[in-house]
């Protein structure tokens, strides 16, 4: 008919599909900005982690060092006791024995990233599989922590204060230290020292491992 005015499909279509691109455009452009974000929170989360692994390094290092020298004075104090060597010699090594550290393994950086929940950000799966296996590790050492400390505190540690000279440091007669008690308690002693060696040694590689071929950002 002569008064029906011809819609330009055409014109229409081009027109929606300019609006269509612009929200995706838009919506696009939002997604980066929010996956920027996401990934600056877990930059910052990585770099605490790293810092803090470093210093679980370094803590870790110097009580391997100390876990050593209380191994070898343990093993020298056995071999002492059943050779009758000089008793100021065997109550030396008594004394040295009773200088056992904790081995502190620092967490904070990693439960910051578990309990905001940032942890989800972290697209690289091997990179969150490897700290959360070096944290889950960090639990498993704390345990011959543990029995380690125990020991010490519920087997040598009462017997040398019933039975050495705390305050001058002095030797105690023979008969303290040349008996199947003491001896049974420093070879417990010396168990739970030999397994937490292995297993700082063993947390100490992982470290490494983790530490190698990173950096901070």
């Amino acid at each position: 008919m002569r008064g029906t005015k011809r819609i330009d499909w055409l014109n229409h279509f081009l027109e929606f599909i300019v609006v269509v691109i612009g929200i995706l455009l838009a919506f696009q452009l939002n997604t980066c900005r929010d996956d920027s974000k996401e990934q600056a929170v877990v930059n910052q989360h990585i770099n605490s982690i790293i810092e803090e692994t470093e210093l679980n390094k370094g803590s870790l290092e110097a009580s391997l060092a100390q876990t050593e020298a209380l191994l070898t004075t343990a093993d020298t104090l056995i071999v002492a006791i059943e050779r009758k060597d000089p008793m100021p010699k065997i109550g030396g090594l008594s004394m040295r024995m009773l200088g056992l550290n904790y081995t502190y393994y620092k967490k904070n950086a990693y439960n910051s990233l578990v309990a905001t929940g940032d942890i989800r950000f972290i697209n690289d799966f091997k990179l969150k599989e490897e700290i959360i296996g070096l944290y889950e590790f960090y639990n498993w050492a704390e345990g011959l922590e543990t029995m380690t400390r125990n020991t010490f505190t519920e087997y040598f540690f009462p017997f040398a204060m019933e039975n050495l000279d705390m305050n001058n440091g002095n030797y105690q007669d023979r008969t303290i230290y040349d008996n199947k008690k003491y001896l049974n308690i420093i070879s417990t002693y010396r168990y739970t020292l030999k397994a937490r060696k292995q297993k700082q040694e063993e947390t100490l590689d992982l470290i490494n491992q983790f530490l190698e071929n990173r950096s901070l950002d």
